[in-house]
């Protein structure tokens, strides 16, 4: 019999014996109430331990500090300190049969007060995992419903403080189109594979990812003024990954195919037959020594838009992400990190000087590209709390947020972030 059923006919026990003992209550006033039996006792140490081990609660909250100069991040940064970067997730997990579990989890993010992320709560992910293959060399399974989507290095616990070296995720990761990213509606086919020589996994998403998201929208548009907004298309992302010794090597290829299609609200939208395809792979590879830590990505990224304004009515742009990131550990819970991060909208058009030109300088070009230096400083003051602190001196402003920076007339090309973050997890 297995622990689901047993579960149920222990609950249905207990409340048979809360019933029977009520209406003794109520044939006799002055009864008194036995003190519990060691098998009642027994009994809900049993349920109780039940519970404990199939169902588990975890959460986290971080709090953000931005200040900068030239442009807006997270909120009105600029000259001024923003606090407007919030994030809180809650998750359940509950594993029902010996192959069969569930998960949840609810996710509050502010980011911003202009943007799409201004602050409310959303499901980040739910979905049952249901394994079909268990053995000592590896498994094969399925899962269904809203998953993470397996994107390099960082991108499926992204929300998490904890499980990153900095405040700001690099810039491969682009914020402006992190919804697209970040999960999507379907189904996964998983697989891990353990050898001598490394332990091999592999994932395969597909479905519907979440693309109805203002800020992605002048992401592709650059144009805050868009009526419309976009829908996705059946898609996929994959991943294999392979580490050596327990995780000291880590290497991926990912690889996502992402097709998009834009909703007018009135025939007259001049992007009402606008579609968007993304083709995009990235190369990951870390090594996590005792004291040092070194990590790289690099990515390429195929963008086909169709009619789209300023009189480009097919344009494909190639971007390109890529940085190279060190780590080393001071103490045993003091880290200090360095790293060097570049990013540009289109290979061929490096500094944006085309559409610059194009727009007759509406558009500046160091809209499309960016280059940050990042040095930062973390804290684990406890397994539970963590302060955070960082620098990055910018060059360009590919990754930042059109709806805190309407004005493109006064994006600076060089400016500075400071950053502070409070984390906390359970």
């Amino acid at each position: 019999m297995n622990r689901f059923i047993t579960l149920m006919l222990t609950n249905i026990c207990i409340a048979f014996l809360l019933s029977f003992s009520v209406c003794a209550q109520e044939i006799s006033s002055e009864s008194i109430m036995e003190t519990p039996t060691q098998e009642e006792n027994k009994l809900w140490e049993g349920v109780k331990k039940t519970w404990r081990d199939d169902i588990q609660f975890h959460g986290f909250l971080s709090q953000g500090l931005f200040s900068s100069s030239g442009n807006n991040i997270y909120g009105q940064s600029k000259d001024s300190v923003s606090a407007d970067s919030t994030e809180m997730g809650l998750n359940v997990s509950y594993q029902a049969l010996n192959n069969l579990s569930f998960a949840v989890q609810g996710l509050y993010r502010r980011a911003g007060a202009n943007t799409g992320d201004a602050g409310e709560v959303t499901l980040d992910f739910a979905f049952f995992d249901l394994n079909l293959l268990n053995l000592q060399e590896g498994r094969i399974g399925v899962r269904g419903g809203r998953i993470k989507n397996p994107w390099g290095l960082y991108n499926e616990t992204r929300d998490v403080a904890f499980t990153h070296p900095t405040i700001l995720l690099p810039l491969a990761y682009f914020e402006r189109s992190r919804t697209l990213f970040l999960a999507l509606d379907g189904g996964q086919l998983y697989a891990d594979y353990n050898t001598s020589m490394g332990d091999f996994s592999f994932k395969f998403n597909y479905g519907w990812v979440n693309a109805d998201d203002k800020e992605l929208l002048t992401a592709i548009i650059n144009d805050p003024t868009a009526s419309g907004h976009l829908e996705s298309d059946p898609s996929f992302v994959t991943q294999l990954n392979y580490e050596i010794l327990g995780g000291e090597y880590v290497f991926a290829l990912s690889y996502a195919e992402l097709k998009m299609r834009y909703q007018a609200k009135n025939m007259g939208d001049p992007y009402a037959q606008m579609q968007a395809d993304i083709d995009t792979f990235m190369v990951s590879g870390q090594y996590n020594g005792e004291y040092f830590s070194f990590t790289g990505e690099y990515s390429l990224q195929w963008n086909e838009f169709t009619d789209i304004r300023f009189g480009v009515p097919d344009n494909s742009p190639v971007s390109e992400h890529w940085y190279v990131q060190a780590g080393y550990r001071l103490l045993d819970n003091l880290q200090t990190t360095l790293r060097y991060d570049s990013t540009v909208q289109d290979k061929n058009d490096r500094y944006g000087k085309g559409v610059e030109a194009a727009t007759g300088g509406m558009v500046p070009g160091h809209l499309f590209y960016a280059q940050d230096i990042v040095f930062g400083l973390r804290w684990d003051i406890t397994p539970s709390w963590m302060v955070r602190a960082e620098y990055h001196r910018m060059h360009g402003a590919a990754t930042i947020s059109l709806l805190d920076n309407p004005d493109l007339s006064k994006i600076a090309k060089d400016w500075n972030i400071y950053a502070l973050q409070v984390a906390f997890r359970f």
